[in-house]
């Protein structure tokens, strides 16, 4: 006959296979979860980046305006980041000003506007409220200004 001892042993051992699993199967809906949330995440990005918004780099970008000269060139920027330095013709309306979307909807929505900032951030963020008042086809700069000065290209003040 078995004493109690070897009884609670045989309860402790099968309590702590079953928590094993128990917390093993929490991990996998985790990991599942994880995937799929990176997934949906990943899909959404690139919905966001089609629909309207074109990221181009420093050679792409600077080939499209020299064939298209008239091109509205708008710098995101703050008025003291583009009296630092900014890109030949470009019109400065900072995307944090209160008035930006009266200021930009000026523009006529069917051409093309290339957009820059310092880094893509704020220039993404004025794509998405360009694509808001309904410009349809915006020309980001990715890395902005950055990439464009880390390439050589010149700048004008």
């Amino acid at each position: 006959m078995k004493s109690n001892n070897q009884k609670n042993c045989h309860c402790i051992r099968a309590g702590a296979v079953f928590l094993y699993f128990r917390i093993m199967n929490r991990i996998q809906t985790f990991i599942v979860y994880a995937a799929l949330l990176f997934i949906c995440t990943s899909c959404l990005n690139a919905q966001q980046s089609t629909k309207g918004r074109t990221d181009l780099t420093v050679s792409q970008f600077k080939e499209y305006l020299a064939k298209n000269p008239t091109t509205i060139l708008l710098d995101v920027r703050t008025p003291e980041e583009f009296t630092a330095g900014h890109l030949k013709n470009a019109v400065n309306i900072p995307v944090n000003d209160t008035d930006f979307e009266a200021k930009v909807s000026k523009f006529d929505k069917t051409q093309v506007v290339m957009v820059y900032c310092r880094s893509g951030h704020r220039s993404v963020m004025a794509s998405g409220k360009l694509l808001t008042l309904g410009f349809v086809s915006i020309l980001n700069l990715e890395k902005g200004i950055n990439s464009w000065q880390a390439a050589g290209e010149q700048t004008v003040k």
